[in-house]
């Protein structure tokens, strides 16, 4: 499984080199969110040891703020791929889009082009394979250089990215051998998928404000992240007998779930008051909210 993201959507960001073997790259879009994508490898000896900030001259901000990027989420993780600024190539020196339109209008002249050096930005996530970002206007600056990268080390990260980018092909080969058949299960799954409980979606939104407002690189803040991941599984498993229409088809195996999710709550929101204060009060919230239901079940159950 692949992606390709299109530099239309990406005011600017910074690739961050200085710490040798490890990448840092932010991205701000368009639609006002950001992501921080921490990657294992160096980039190309022409990036490698450097502090890079990176605009699209003709991005603009949307009027108003849209949701994440699905895949290239807030925080993220993985290898280097091939990233580079030494590739040049005739690019467009027009908005895109008014580039378009002069290019399929028959009665105007075809736009300019220029050769330009074009970034190369590309990383293999687990979950989504190969991560490539589409960047023919997108310019850099360097900011700071801390370090070099020797001929033989250079060479070395780029066998182990042709290595990495040939595993991900077979990876996706593969998993399209039963594409079909994946597809109809999901189409059957997605019509019987019921409304989610209000407190899924109460906790779904604990982890987009955190997210949004509070994460960053430092470790806890990612092991906090982290915790709230497992909790939002651990709250959808809690309501796996639930109908969508505020019923429980095994009451007495949902209070028992329930019983397990509250402490991981409380562990959660303990963990959260030395981090974020907002974080740590909606998750009291929420353990609230989770106590009261399983309350409540326990009152039906009863009689």
């Amino acid at each position: 499984m692949g992606f390709h993201f299109e530099e239309e959507h990406i005011l600017g960001g910074s690739i961050d080199n200085r710490t040798k073997g490890k990448t840092v790259i932010t991205i701000n879009f368009t639609n006002h969110t950001s992501s921080l994508v921490t990657l294992q490898g160096n980039p190309c000896r022409d990036l490698a040891g450097s502090l890079w900030n990176f605009r699209h001259p003709f991005a603009k901000l949307d009027a108003e703020p849209g949701e994440p990027c699905f895949f290239i989420p807030p925080l993220c993780e993985g290898s280097v791929g091939h990233i580079s600024y030494t590739r040049k190539t005739e690019v467009p020196v027009l908005p895109i889009d008014e580039h378009y339109d002069r290019l399929f209008d028959e009665d105007k002249e075809d736009p300019p082009m220029k050769i330009a050096p074009v970034l190369d930005l590309e990383w293999f996530s687990q979950k989504f394979g190969q991560v490539e970002v589409d960047c023919q206007q997108i310019a850099l600056e360097l900011v700071e250089m801390a370090w070099s990268l020797g001929e033989e080390e250079a060479a070395e990260g780029a066998q182990l990215v042709k290595k990495m980018r040939e595993e991900v092909i077979l990876k996706s080969q593969e998993s399209m051998a039963g594409f079909y058949e994946e597809m109809e299960l999901i189409e059957e799954y997605v019509a019987e998928d019921p409304e989610p409980h209000g407190l899924e979606e109460q906790c779904f939104l604990i982890v987009q404000e955190f997210i949004l407002n509070s994460a960053d690189d430092s470790e806890e803040k990612l092991n906090l992240h982290s915790d709230l991941l497992k909790l939002q599984e651990q709250i959808a498993g809690a309501f796996i007998h639930y109908d969508g229409e505020g019923n429980f088809e095994d009451i007495p195996r949902t209070i028992k779930l329930l019983d397990g999710v509250l402490p991981f709550i409380e562990r959660a929101a303990t963990g959260a008051k030395s981090v974020t204060e907002t974080t740590a009060n909606l998750l009291e919230m929420l353990h609230m909210g989770v106590y009261a239901l399983r309350e409540r079940l326990a009152g039906q159950q009863e009689s």
